[in-house]
Formats: C-alpha cells, structure tokens, sequence
C-alpha cells in the first residue's frame, strides 16, 4: 500500500451490529471493505485466493468469529498488513493476543484504525485519552495558502501567555516552517524540547527526528503548559494525510485524534474561498475527535467584506463548527510586525488585528 493510498479492510466478525458499525464506519471515510468473512475457514480461503489484496489490507476481527483460535489467527497474520481485534469483553479473550475495547463512536474508531494504518513507523496509543492532561490545545490550519495562518498562531500564543498563561507555540508547518525566522528565533529545529523566548512563551519546531516520538514529546508538553498552539500550514488533502505514513502528516493526524480545537483559516478572495470549500467538503467525509472551528481572515471593509463573509458562512455553517471568527484586513499591522520581527502587542497594541485576536486569546484562557 502506498504512503497515500486509502487502506483497504477485511473484517471477520460474527455480530452482525458491530461488524455493521465497523465496515459501514469505515467505507464512510472511503477505505474499500475488501471481503466480510463469516467464519474462520472462509478467511482462510480468501486469504490464500486473494494474495496481491489481502496482503495491504488491515483484519479487523472479533473472537465471536466460529473457528477462530490463537494457532489460526497467527498463521494469517503474516498474509495481512496488520490484525486488529475488537471485543466487548478484552480482558476475556486476551488469550487471542492484543484485543482492544470496542470503539463505542465512529469517530473513535476511525481514530483507532489510522493509529494502526501508520504503523510500525508511527504506532499511536490505542486508547486515546483527552481527560486529565493540563494543556488545551489549539490546532491551526489554512485553507488553501497565504491565509494569515502562521500570523494568528504567533499573536494567538503571545496573547496567552500575556494572561500569564503557560503557552507553547510548535510550528508544524513542515512544507515551509516560519515561525522562527518571524521571531527571529536561531537553532528552533536542533531543540529536542521547546525554547523559551519570554515569560510564559515557548516555541518549538517539529523535525524528523522527533515525529517519530511525537507521542512522547505531546505528552510531555500537554502536562507542561496550559495551551498549545500548533501551526499546522496546509491542510489541503486532509483525509489522506490522516492516513499518510510519512512523518511530515504526524503532527495533523496527532492534532486531528487528540487536539481540542481545530480552527481552519481562509482567505476571503475568490480562490481562498474556492480552497475552502474543497477542505469543507474533505472534513464533512471525515472523522476527527478534535472539535473544529472556521476563520475568515483579512475580511474586507464595507459591502465586499459583507459578502465575502456570506459566501463564508454558508459555506461553513452546514458542518456545524464550533466556532465561526470572522477577523478584519489590517496589512499595516502585519507589515509593522514583519519588519520588526516582533508580535502585534508589541509593535502596535492598539491595532484591529491585535484586539481581535486578544479577544479570541482571552475567549480560550476563560
């Protein structure tokens, strides 16, 4: 299977409900369900007529399939890419191998089974947990390029941590990473940690190196700070990036499964809004556990700005987000911030660009 090549499925489950529940939640998200086997001896037959296939396919099986016992289950594995075993009741059919809780949502299943998509490179926790960690944590992606994406995560994260907010700003953006050179920040990337560059502030810059442990490090940094703010960039082609084994989708997908927020950023011009039609229509196919938010930026004044935030809303409004923000053009204050290398509280705290994202700032730190 390729890098970006929706998975293909083999279930062999006996319960009708949940063998429903897993290949109908599945083909929603697109993945081809290859063959729904009903017993052991008929797995075993497809499997060995169906090799080229069945060979970059996941098998999501239950231990209420007849026939199934260790010895046979292990002698197909190696036929598959990967075995994934689902039951009401884990701890009782341990003796199968790993078996996990059934998923209980959709989106919780989906979330699952990509972990096991990426792996053995990018292997993710089977129970993802979002209860008793300290850290909210927002996730910022543009629709399409140039939509002021990076700027809203710099200014975001330093309005935070003027409310004395313990805040972390990781740039993400691995096509074309930008935060330190905004900031005029040296040597981001060679931190194996974060930096801190003022009080309560910290940045980092995900690289190779630490995708393949971003577990860790998110754990990490979720019990050492109150927000994170992650600079996704583009989030074009999000579904099969969610599935991508390549390092440069980890921190998407991570945001995606386990982000509290993920707010996506667009431009009012005619392709902006065209860019984001194309990611709603994505995110509407696709199941994330991260809540998400749309952010028309750089709105023009008077009658255009009414209609481009229009054709914004009814754009985004149908996926019922969790917030709609709506954000002002004001280039005199970007072009202020730029030259100076500096934040928009520090250059101009007085400018419309910095208010609203104060605003939004202080909405999140309530």
């Amino acid at each position: 299977m390729s890098d970006l090549e929706l998975p293909t499925v083999i279930t062999a489950i006996a319960n009708a409900q949940t063998e429903g529940f897993v290949a109908g939640t599945l083909f929603a998200q697109g993945w081809s369900v290859l063959f729904r086997a009903i017993d052991i001896e008929s797995l075993e037959i497809y499997l060995k007529n169906n090799p080229e296939s069945a060979r970059g396919s996941i098998l999501i099986f239950a231990p209420d399939l007849s026939g199934i016992n260790f010895e046979r289950l292990n002698a197909i594995s190696p036929l598959v890419k990967q075995v994934v075993g689902f039951s009401s009741n884990p701890e009782k059919d341990s003796g199968l191998g790993e078996i996990h809780l059934v998923p209980s949502t959709a989106t919780d299943l989906v979330s699952l089974v990509r972990g096991f998509i990426r792996a053995p490179m990018l292997r993710q926790s089977t129970q993802l947990s979002l209860q008793g960690r300290r850290a909210q944590v927002l996730a910022i992606g543009s629709a399409g390029s140039n939509t002021g994406c990076t700027t809203l995560a710099i200014n975001l994260a330093m309005e935070l941590s003027v409310l004395e907010k313990q805040t972390l700003l990781i740039d993400a953006n691995y096509r074309a990473p930008s935060i330190a050179t905004l900031l005029a920040v040296r040597n981001v990337q060679s931190e194996k940690g974060w930096r801190n560059i003022a009080p309560s502030f910290s940045v980092a810059e995900i690289s190779q190196e630490q995708a393949v442990s971003i577990d860790t490090f998110m754990d990490q940094a979720l019990q050492s700070f109150d927000h994170i703010i992650i600079d996704l960039g583009s989030i074009s082609g999000l579904s099969n990036r969610l599935t991508d084994r390549r390092w440069t989708s980890t921190m998407t997908t991570w945001s995606c499964d386990q982000g509290d927020e993920l707010m996506v950023v667009a431009r009012p011009d005619l392709l902006g809004l065209h860019r984001l039609e194309q990611v709603a229509s994505l995110i509407e196919m696709t199941s994330i556990r991260s809540a998400l938010s749309f952010t028309l930026n750089m709105r023009s004044q008077g009658r255009k700005g009414s209609d481009e935030e229009a054709k914004f809303l009814s754009i985004t409004t149908q996926l019922r987000p969790l917030n709609l923000r709506v954000i002002a053009r004001d280039s005199r204050a970007i072009s202020a911030a730029e030259a100076q290398k500096a934040t928009l509280i520090e250059v101009n705290d007085r400018s419309a660009l910095r208010k609203s994202i104060a605003k939004i700032a202080s909405e999140k730190a309530s």
